[in-house]
């Protein structure tokens, strides 16, 4: 599927939520259990198929959004999350490493300073 046919199905399933959302499905089919055209099982039914699909288009779009923005992230020279955290543990690790040398020299000069 390309750019285009994503594009064309996400506006389609935003035009549809907008007009029928979940709230407006279940009142069409407490209308059509009124009216005796469909029964409760078949409404509560339909209300939930709706809603199914409604759930996965949203995950489906949420999905496509994330790979795009992070594609677009990426294109712009944006660092990911997991190697901003790999860089932050270097540096914190090299930052005790220093700290214990140096903590290391002060004990060695301190010792040579006392001789003199």
């Amino acid at each position: 599927m390309n750019v285009l046919d994503v594009l064309k199905r996400t506006l389609d399933f935003g035009l549809g939520a907008a007009a029928l959302s979940v709230e407006k499905v279940k009142q069409f089919s407490d209308e059509m259990v009124a009216r005796g055209e469909i029964t409760t099982e078949d409404a509560r039914q339909f209300v939930d198929e709706v809603s199914a699909k409604a759930d996965e288009q949203k995950r489906s779009l949420q999905e496509w959004i994330s790979e795009h923005v992070a594609g677009m992230l990426r294109q712009a020279g944006a660092a990911e999350t997991a190697h901003v955290e790999q860089l932050e543990a270097r540096v914190a690790e090299l930052e005790r490493m220093v700290a214990e040398l140096k903590s290391g020299l002060n004990i060695g000069s301190a010792g040579e300073e006392s001789d003199s």
